[in-house]
């Protein structure tokens, strides 16, 4: 009874939680204005302070981008399948079967296709392999039509292929990819159930309609289940990708795809503050443990990784796969106005993310359960990268200069005359990162379509100093900040498809 009080009593707290991210970006922007007045050397102490750390980070993730790309390399050429058979026992290995649930949404087939495609063109025994369309009731008529032509073409290849229709209108759930996941793994469930298949030899990947899969990737994947320490309580992440169109994108756009890439190429090389993030993969056992994927929220994928945490009381972390799920980065068939419009949309629901704080905080206080130091170290970890998304392009490109613009006195003093000096070199060292990213880049991205673009990589090269730090602004900082205030003031976001035109060349 107390315990049950106790949760009543932080469900109270919930609404003030999801006010926190918020009231922290906005105080982070007031804050420097009232003290630039007053005290414009503490300002200029502190930014310069921050422009150090910063650059310290762009150095250190600079490196980590290095050692991933290499590691990258590395893990694409192994024979994942035959490191399998020699460290796996033979029953073992024919023991385990995989899961993989393709949503889909206003897709078209050819879109659909090439995914499923991918999968079956792995290099891993496909009769070893359940493939799932999960699609939407809300779609029906362009559904159907898709789903006949991948039966038609694919089934066969599969131990077993299912289409899964997910309802409209199920009560309690959100119009999202977690809804349609969680009805379509729990139908599949049926199938291994009634064959007496033990869920803790199911390894579940889910998927996009856009993404598809290296040919190593299941192998990998199967390799990693089986030498990990306890995979009940792993999630298995892969690399996103989003170079399907890449050079179909406007240069804008793929920049930001490609530095999205990168993010989590770098944030491989630290497994321990890894989230899930888009297609991901886990045990049947453990989506079991946790109900499956959340149905209330519109980014399911970073929750699943809280959900399985408070599930298993702090026992779950992240393996980094260092093989790719490429993925189409935004392209609208409307525009190129159209496609910035909708390339906002996608970044403001990632940084939809900034609800899992009241979540988080709902569960962590007053639970013993979990170890002490690790939740708040993951608290605050979640707490302060959603504030740095929001606050650190802007902090760094304005309020540098509050002091000087907003207090005269202080423009005539030693420190004014040197700060823009010291500020303006910092930022300068800063950008030498842009050479380690736009270097790897020209390793990475796939080749280049028939036609020549070495105009657009030599633009691309010029323009980087100013683009970058711009769409930082604009689709970094800009989309944190509308999310935190959205949920601030209790305006919840809804799931909105993003527009993928994919090339096929």
């Amino acid at each position: 009874m107390k315990n049950n009080l106790e949760i009543d009593r932080r469900k109270k707290y919930y609404r003030l939680f999801e006010m926190l991210p918020g009231a922290l970006t906005w105080t982070a922007f007031i804050l420097p204005l009232f003290l630039s007045i007053y005290w414009p050397k503490l300002v200029a102490s502190l930014i310069l302070v921050y422009a150090i750390y910063w650059l310290s980070k762009a150095i250190f993730m600079s490196i980590r981008l290095v050692i991933a790309y290499k590691k990258y390399k590395q893990s694409i050429t192994l024979n994942w399948l035959e490191l399998c058979k020699r460290s796996i026992p033979e029953d073992n290995f024919n023991a385990i079967y995989h899961l993989v649930i393709l949503t889909t949404y206003k897709e078209e087939l050819e879109t659909v296709e090439h995914s499923v495609k991918a999968i079956s063109d792995s290099e891993y025994p496909l009769e070893r392999v359940i493939f799932v369309l999960a699609t939407e009731e809300r779609d029906r008529e362009n559904a159907t039509k898709i789903s006949k032509e991948i039966e038609k073409k694919y089934a066969h290849r599969f131990f077993h292929f299912m289409i899964i229709e997910h309802p409209k209108g199920i009560v309690g759930e959100v119009k999202g990819k977690g809804s349609n996941m969680t009805y379509a793994a729990k139908h599949a469930r049926k199938f291994f159930e009634e064959r007496n298949i033990s869920p803790y030899n199911v390894i579940v990947t889910n998927l996009d309609a856009d993404n598809r899969i290296h040919r190593q990737y299941l192998p990998c994947l199967t390799y990693n289940y089986f030498n990990c320490e306890d995979p009940l309580h792993k999630s298995f992440q892969p690399l996103p990708m989003y170079f399907n169109n890449i050079w179909q994108v406007p240069i804008f756009i793929r920049s930001m795809s490609v530095g999205g890439s990168f993010w989590q190429m770098i944030e491989s090389t630290r497994a321990y503050r890894m989230r899930n993030f888009s297609a991901h993969a886990q045990s049947l056992a453990a989506l079991i443990e946790t109900d499956f994927w959340s149905t209330k929220t519109i980014v399911e994928d970073g929750h699943q990784f809280w959900r399985s945490y408070f599930a298993f009381n702090g026992n779950h972390r992240i393996v980094p796969l260092m093989v790719p799920v490429y993925q189409d980065a935004v392209l609208s068939p409307k525009g190129y106005l159209a496609t910035f419009k909708d390339q906002y949309i996608q970044k403001r629901r990632w940084a939809w993310g900034c609800s899992d704080i009241p979540y988080v905080l709902t569960n962590v206080i007053g639970n013993n359960k979990l170890p002490g130091l690790d939740k708040w170290l993951q608290t605050w970890r979640l707490i302060e990268g959603h504030f740095s998304w929001s606050t650190t392009s802007v902090l760094l490109a304005f309020v540098g200069w509050m002091p000087i613009l907003l207090n005269s006195d202080f423009r005539h003093t030693v420190m004014a005359y040197t700060f823009p000096i010291i500020y303006s070199r910092i930022l300068t060292v800063s950008l030498l990162g842009l050479v380690v990213t736009l270097f790897i880049s020209t390793l990475l991205l796939p080749p280049r379509p028939r036609r020549s673009l070495t105009w657009s990589i030599v633009l691309e090269w010029i323009i980087s100093p100013v683009m970058l730090p711009l769409s930082n602004i604009i689709f970094g900082s800009a989309v944190a900040i509308d999310a935190q205030t959205r949920l601030m003031l209790g305006k919840y976001m809804e799931f909105k498809v993003t527009e993928k035109a994919a090339y096929y060349d």
